[in-house]
């Protein structure tokens, strides 16, 4: 199994990806997903890059987003 991260974003990315992933797992990967927040909702909590050091720590473990 694939550990993989996914950030979903704003706007239409969340269900562009609910989309992609389902096809990606009806298409037989072993994937294990890491979900992780990025976008508008971050950078208003103060964060002006947008994705938090959390999620920058997840994309560096996993090494695959």
């Amino acid at each position: 199994m694939t550990r993989i991260t996914v950030a979903k974003g704003d706007g239409i990315g969340p269900e562009i990806m609910d989309t992609t992933l389902k096809i990606i797992k009806a298409a037989g990967a072993q994937i294990e997903i890491d979900e992780i927040e990025v976008g508008e909702k971050v950078y208003l909590s103060g964060n002006t890059s947008g994705i938090s050091n959390e999620s920058w720590d997840v994309i560096r473990r996993i090494k695959c987003f």
